[in-house]
């Protein structure tokens, strides 16, 4: 050993520099490292790393040769190795060795050349373990309850149709030419096309008065001249009460003049387009509106686009419920699918939770599938309508009580106390409020009533549309609590002032053509709205059902929808018992009664629906009889909700064997339920 440094001169050397940089590198570990812990593991690898490094040159002691720098056969890891050249510091002009025996690799960076700048040292040893990942993070590999909103490509866009200038231009001469023939002088300054009306913006101009002034000059001739008297502007009224005359200078069927239009000094005159463009919903999510407002939109519903081609989006949240009527094949259910399917493509199943009731059966079937709806069935039969209603309101009052308990005030203060369970919205889109308030009109007026005033700080929203906007459906209640309405066309003035307190809904062209009443707005505008085809919502709801075949689907509320249903129908029990009418007389009182009977003996089961087809009578009067034929024993208590109770007898008689005369004749069992009929029945 002490010759080695006589002999090999520079291999000692090297030996020194290296002791010499372990002892500095230890001493930063005590200074740096933990003195619990860390600092016998630093001396640990110290001590193990001079003992691999000697070991590893005793094996080439005869075969060593001088290392050179520009020796271009010398290969580094580092450069091999991004990830490692990023933890363990750039790289040294020397090689790193690698013990390649041990189970844990050990990264070793030997001292530089003596021409590289002594900078602080850095991390000498890089320890490269098997699985220390593993034991720290904890990765969660259950992705089921990650949903992906569908994409745009599900959805078709619109097609764009080149303006016509020289049609616009050629009719705004029109109507300048017809009104300044009838001696109004205006200007046409202002044109927005947009999809199915273009509006030409009209400026008044001057109402001058003059009069004739006769002068003779010097030599005798005599000239006259106008002298202005008076100088006014052209009153509205006379441009609005020229409007048949308009239509007929324009060839058109019907115009509407705005006057004046809100925030600009002009009168709107629309003039439908020759070529109706259709708004499809692509359109509208792509668009800048959506786009930019889209992170302080909470319920956001595409609405279509104005007269002047722009956008027009709004939020639910803020209306914060939405009526919506008009004729038959106005656009009430496409308005209907589009803000269903807007919200899809927009919302999760956990931030989401659709009630849909469809008294009409065919309108929204294409959302049975999709893992929105809060119950697990599309409401169609009248007789569940109130039961869900009254569901809704009992989801309602338990977020108050949550509410309370954690000291919030609404939906959002909760979900941002408690991030990790967040209540999902509810909106609630019934299709044909008439054919409900036709059943039961009291009952449904006062649950829609309260969930209107009630449900806007649970994050409960209600869509109510109907096909006939007269007083007894949409009442003074509803439209008091409707603040924000969408009128589409419709037959007579009466209906328009109905809906939107105002006319021009019979102005309307259909085919979506709306008036929109936004949330505290004076006046109505006017909007093309939505086109979304069937092939686009079955697309979206196949989107949505596929993804729910491998997530974890939000539980329904399908218990508490039967629940709620018994509720509703003793509720309505009560009421009917309260005024005035005594279910415990005589059966014989009522001569409905009897025709009952002779229904259940022909059907053998008996429903209050059937009794209302059948019998051609309203729902009190219906639940009336049938609480009657439970009472005498003719049907059983309520079962199932919504299902038809079988009879299980026509009533007790004295003799078993009477008979009812030629209407049953027939009976040959004596099972058979009709062969048993009740003494009152028999004795009429």
């Amino acid at each position: 050993i002490a010759a080695i440094p006589i002999f090999k001169p520079r291999l000692s050397l090297r030996f020194s520099k290296l002791v010499i940089k372990l002892i500095w590198r230890t001493t930063l570990g005590f200074w740096h490292l933990n003195l619990q812990v860390r600092i016998p593991r630093a001396i640990f690898r110290s001590i193990k790393s001079f003992g691999v490094y000697a070991a590893k040159r005793q094996t080439v002691f005869a075969t060593a040769k001088p290392i050179s720098q520009n020796d271009s056969s010398i290969e580094h890891p580092l450069e091999s190795n991004s990830d490692l050249s990023e933890i363990a510091g750039p790289r040294t002009e020397s090689l790193a060795t690698v013990q390649p025996e041990s189970s844990v690799e050990q990264f070793i960076i030997p001292a530089g050349l003596p021409d590289v700048e002594d900078t602080q040292p850095r991390q000498a040893v890089f320890l490269a373990t098997q699985s220390p990942v593993d034991d720290i993070l904890e990765i969660d590999d259950d992705s089921s309850n990650i949903w992906q909103l569908p994409p745009l490509a599900l959805l078709r866009p619109g097609e764009k149709q080149a303006t016509a200038d020289s049609d616009n231009d050629k009719r705004a001469r029109v109507i300048e030419n017809t009104l300044s023939s009838h001696g109004v002088d205006v200007t046409v300054t202002e044109i927005n096309e947009g999809p199915a009306v273009t509006q030409f913006g009209i400026t008044p101009g001057w109402d001058i008065k003059t009069k004739v002034v006769t002068k003779r000059n010097e030599n005798g001739e005599v000239s006259t001249h106008h002298e202005e008297i008076s100088r006014s502007r052209v009153r509205v009224k006379a441009v609005t009460s020229l409007q048949n005359d308009l239509a007929l200078a324009l060839a058109t069927k019907e115009i509407r003049i705005e006057a004046p239009v809100p925030g600009k000094p002009i009168i709107g005159l629309e003039v439908p387009n020759s070529q109706t463009q259709l708004v499809m919903l692509r359109d509208i999510l792509e668009s800048k509106a959506w786009q930019s407002n889209r992170d302080d939109i909470a319920l956001g519903i595409p609405l279509g686009s104005d007269i002047s081609g722009q956008a027009v989006v709004a939020d639910l949240a803020k209306m914060p419920h939405l009526l919506i009527a008009g004729a038959t094949g106005s656009g009430k259910s496409v308005c209907l699918n589009a803000i269903i399917s807007g919200l899809l493509m927009q919302h999760t199943p956990d931030s989401l939770r659709l009630v849909l009731i469809d008294p009409k059966r065919v309108e929204m079937t294409a959302y049975q599938t999709v893992p929105h709806l809060a119950f697990s069935e599309i409401v169609t039969d009248l007789d569940r309508v109130l039961g869900t209603l009254q569901a809704v309101a009992n989801e309602m009052d338990t977020r108050y009580r949550r509410f309370q308990a954690m000291g919030v005030r609404n939906i959002q203060g909760f979900n941002e106390k408690k991030p990790g369970d967040k209540l999902p919205y509810w909106v609630v889109v019934i299709d044909e409020l008439a054919d409900l308030m036709m059943t039961a009109p009291d009952q449904v007026q006062r649950l829609l009533v309260r969930l209107a005033q009630l449900a806007r700080a649970t994050g409960i929203h209600v869509i109510v549309a109907t096909q006939r906007p007269s007083v007894d459906v949409i009442t003074g209640l509803i439209k008091a609590n409707f603040p924000t309405r969408i009128a589409f066309a419709v037959s007579s003035l009466v209906d328009s002032r109905t809906i939107i307190d105002g006319t021009g809904a019979e102005k309307l062209l259909g085919r979506g053509d709306m008036l929109y009443v936004p949330p505290g707005a004076d006046k109505a505008k006017r909007v093309q709205g939505v086109f979304v085809s069937d092939n686009e919502i079955a697309s979206v709801a196949d989107y949505w059902s596929a993804a729910s075949a491998g997530a974890d689907a939000p539980d329904k509320h399908d218990n508490e929808l039967e629940e709620a249903v018994l509720q509703a129908a003793e509720v309505l029990a009560t009421e009917l018992n309260s005024d005035g009418t005594n279910s415990s007389a005589s059966p014989t009182e009522d001569p409905l009664y009897k025709r009952a009977l002779l229904l259940g003996a022909e059907t053998g089961e008996l429903s209050t629906s059937m009794l209302q087809r059948k019998l051609g009578i309203g729902y009190p009067r219906a639940a009336r009889v049938m609480d009657q034929l439970e009472e005498n024993g003719v049907v059983g208590p309520i079962g199932q909700a919504g299902k038809a109770r079988p009879v299980l007898s026509l009533g007790s008689g004295p003799n078993s064997n009477t008979s009812m005369g030629n209407s049953n004749s027939n009976f040959s069992s004596p099972s058979d339920p009709r062969a048993n009929p009740p003494a009152h029945f028999d004795e009429s």
